[in-house]
């Protein structure tokens, strides 16, 4: 999908970050997104962590509304639930990672409006 049909289209079930990237870094965080989204991945609630997850306090994660983290295959992952999402706002989900331990940028993988299916959620206690 192009850049003009990514930026004007309000039935977007994957949508960049930032919204309006270049071809190429969609492309990037869309395969990117993919690759991730094959991977059984079980996730835990950021509320039910201690006072730190990757070495941020929860207290940050949460307020950039991260509601679940996960360690897979060597790299750590946080997984948003935008409190505003769907048209004009991006879809409800995003998704970040770094190697992990590291103290790197966090590479965004894009929004997406649906889970897949492979990944388990636990109860969040919220």
């Amino acid at each position: 999908m192009s850049q003009d049909d990514r930026m004007n289209s309000a039935a977007n079930d994957w949508e960049a970050d930032p919204w309006d990237a270049s071809d190429e870094i969609a492309d990037a965080q869309l395969a990117g997104f993919l690759e991730r989204a094959t991977k059984p991945i079980r996730w835990a609630s950021i509320r039910q962590a201690g006072s730190s997850v990757f070495g941020i306090e929860r207290e940050k994660l949460t307020g950039y509304d991260v509601e679940y983290y996960a360690t897979e295959n060597g790299e750590d992952l946080l997984l948003m639930q935008l409190a505003w999402h769907g048209f004009p706002d991006p879809p409800e989900w995003r998704l970040s990672s770094r190697p992990s331990g590291s103290e790197n940028s966090w590479q965004s993988w894009g929004y997406f409006a649906d889970l897949p299916k492979n990944w388990r959620l636990e109860p969040n206690g919220s």
